[in-house]
């Protein structure tokens, strides 16, 4: 008996809350189905990149004299960044300008004494001559220079520090082929990893979006973008695509994502490398469609649904959607233009309930 009570007490209670929902009046605010124009959009994360950044490495070994720059300094192309001590270097080209000159006296000597057993050929003279302006080339290397008009972003490299030739630096060794017993003072060292500058082009700044592979094709180069740096308490610039990967890559979760470039010149100076942005990426224009509130939409089952106001009840109705931005979704099958849609409080509405407009219809 007790149990049987207990069942007639839930479906009363189930009743009344029905009959309260069917009778009682909810206040809602309902717009019209228009036919309006939809600006379509992808909304986007990724980081801040300079895409020209000069490695510089010193190209003779030797100590360090001095360095005329910090990390953030603006400089101009052909600026000194740093000076190497090149001392031994200056003395070995002074010993090569030496053996040159025995080179010719040694030539013109054997010239005249055919019986002379030092034969040293003009070809030779002139080798020994190239080699000699190389080194002077290179003694000139010692002061190391911005390449470009840019920022220093990276020194790796200190006063009085030991640095070594980079592997672009000349292989005296093997160049001077036959006059490598006389050139033996030469001490060529191996190629350091770090680069002693990194000089970056502020105006080479790009924001680099990360795209699904269910979106890269909507993405076009010349399309306008609104980018936001996180970092920056300031109004979001405007960008174009620029550049397009084509290869993708992996993801964690296995899926792939795309690359976009979009140039941002004028945030150069603002920023440094690698900082969050988010941005939304204008992909096109639906024309004359049927379009309503974003927050009308419900779903229930796989399936979406919107109630519509009808003769003072909500009547839930089964729709098909399309394109949506941040705001509206486009409706492809389900309404009518005129239909009056209830857009709040939605979570309070069901099926068949009593409801009044509040707000004024356009």
């Amino acid at each position: 008996m007790k149990r049987i009570l207990i069942v007639v007490f839930i479906i009363i209670a189930l009743a009344l809350t029905i009959f309260y929902k069917l009778n009682n009046t909810l206040s809602v605010k309902v717009e019209r189905v228009n036919r309006k124009n939809l600006n379509l959009t992808i909304n986007l994360s990724g980081n801040l990149s300079f895409l020209r950044k000069i490695e510089i490495y010193p190209k003779i070994s030797g100590t360090v004299r001095e360095v005329r720059v910090k990390p953030g300094d603006k400089v101009k192309k052909g600026e000194v960044l740093a000076i190497i001590d090149a001392e031994d270097l200056k003395k070995q080209i002074e010993q090569i300008k030496n053996i040159i000159e025995l080179a010719k006296i040694s030539s013109a000597f054997s010239t005249f004494n055919p019986q002379s057993e030092i034969k040293i050929s003009q070809d030779q003279i002139k080798t020994l001559e190239s080699y000699y302006e190389s080194l002077n080339k290179l003694y000139e290397e010692r002061i190391i220079r911005s390449p470009i008009n840019g920022i220093i972003a990276k020194i790796n490299i200190s006063p009085l520090e030991t640095v070594q030739a980079s592997q672009n630096n000349l292989n005296l060794n093997n160049l001077l082929g036959n006059f490598a017993n006389l050139l033996n003072m030469f001490n060529l060292s191996l190629p350091q990893n770090n680069p002693a500058f990194i000089v970056i082009d502020p105006t080479s700044l790009n924001a680099i979006l990360k795209v699904d592979e269910n979106n890269i094709l909507k993405i076009k180069e010349g399309q306008k973008a609104v980018v936001n740096v996180d970092a920056l308490d300031q109004n979001p610039w405007e960008g174009k695509v620029a550049s397009i990967s084509k290869i993708p890559s992996l993801n964690k979760d296995g899926t792939y994502s795309y690359e976009i470039y979009i140039p941002l010149p004028q945030l150069g100076e603002m920023v440094v490398e690698g900082m969050t942005i988010s941005a939304t990426i204008n992909i096109g224009e639906k024309k004359n469609i049927l379009t309503i509130p974003l927050n009308a939409i419900t779903f229930k089952e796989g399936k979406t649904y919107v109630y519509l106001y009808e003769n003072g009840r909500a009547k839930e109705k089964e729709i098909m959607i399309g394109d949506m931005t941040l705001d509206e979704i486009e409706i492809k099958e389900g309404l009518r233009e005129g239909d009056l849609v209830i857009i709040s409080p939605i979570d309070k509405i069901s099926n068949n309930m009593k409801v009044k407009i509040e707000n004024s219809i356009k």
